[in-house]
């Protein structure tokens, strides 16, 4: 098979030889816009291939964005922290390539494996084994709501148990007493945290003693397994079986995100309660839908799109900064207040 040459990148383009060696040696000549329309090409014929020179040029240019298939499905939360991560490397002339993972990946995409990238950036949870292969690559790793207890990684995080603490303490300040969590533990770990929380605010404020335990409480009113599948689709049927599953229905949920309320309180309204009146409900996240729906609803407010920037911009510093220390940078975040929640008597 004959290999490509300057020559076909200039002819596809209809440029000259010069201009296609000024763009894949970086140099001064051409403009930004022609680069990368020759590195593209370069990329697409095979070109790169052959040079490693040539593909470190093309690399210094491309980040790779590391996603699971399943959150991609989530189109209000990480669909925004991504929107910020294209927004700020086209800022920085930098491109993005998405790659979409599945479920039990073990297989390293091939911009990774063959070096056209030069840093990496994960939305959401990964596995530790398939972070380490991706450390592997000696490249800068940065993680986006998450974050890593067995590998040292730099992470953008939210604030989630503060997040949730304020959430809950403004329901125990309106007079909620009986408040249970509602969210799937298993999903991720800023759920977890937000779970946290909420606990953390039952504990503080609710007294507890050997007849009343805490533990029982939580049990008592709240759903944290087998949901996220049941939230992502919308099955209120699903959802309405495991409200009825609890013993006792509590004045208050605290909901592990916006989507988990939305189709909560959808569920709830089916079943004949009416929000807040029956039963307050309160979100995380404050996507979109949030201030639609009816009632509108009490969520914390997460900075999604600033998330994506920062950490873009975390990535670039860590790509001149190799031996510094990794850091978790944590996102502050603020209860905005609805309608979803009144003033129990």
């Amino acid at each position: 098979m004959r290999k490509a040459t300057m020559k076909d990148i200039a002819d596809k383009l209809n440029i000259s030889i010069n201009a296609v060696s000024l763009a894949l040696n970086n140099k001064d000549g051409v403009s930004e816009k022609t680069r990368k329309m020759v590195l593209n090409v370069a990329e697409e014929i095979g070109y790169l291939e052959k040079s490693t020179k040539f593909i470190k040029a093309y690399a210094s240019k491309n980040i790779c964005v590391l996603i699971r298939k399943l959150y991609m499905e989530d189109h209000y939360f990480y669909s925004e922290i991504m929107m910020g991560i294209v927004e700020e490397a086209r800022k920085t002339g930098h491109d993005i390539i998405t790659c979409i993972i599945h479920e039990n990946e073990e297989s390293i995409p091939s911009c990774i494996e063959y070096k056209k990238v030069c840093g990496i950036v994960v939305i959401g949870a990964i596995d530790d084994n398939y972070l380490i292969k991706l450390k592997e690559s000696k490249m800068p790793v940065i993680l986006v709501d998450h974050t890593s207890l067995l590998e040292s990684t730099d992470s953008v995080l939210t604030d989630n148990k503060l997040g949730s603490f304020k959430v809950t303490k403004l329901l125990l300040d309106r007079g909620y007493k009986e408040i249970g969590f509602f969210g799937d533990l298993e999903y991720s770990l800023s759920i977890k945290e937000r779970f946290f929380g909420y606990q953390e605010a039952v504990k503080k404020f609710i007294t507890f003693n050997e007849e009343n335990r805490m533990d029982d409480f939580i049990k008592r009113y709240s759903i944290l397994d087998n949901l996220e599948n049941y939230i992502i689709k919308q099955d209120s049927k699903e959802i309405k079986k495991r409200i009825e599953s609890l013993k006792n229905i509590p004045e208050a949920f605290v909901c592990s995100n916006d989507n988990a309320a939305i189709v909560l309180i959808s569920s709830l309204k089916e079943m004949g309660y009416s929000i807040p009146e029956d039963v307050a409900v309160v979100g995380f996240d404050d996507i979109v839908l949030s201030s639609f729906i009816t009632p509108n609803i009490t969520t914390v407010r997460v900075e999604k799109d600033l998330m994506g920037r920062k950490a873009l911009k975390r990535l670039l510093w860590r790509i001149d900064n190799k031996s510094d220390m990794n850091e978790n940078i944590i996102m502050s975040v603020r209860v905005v207040e609805r309608d979803s929640v009144g003033f129990k008597k």
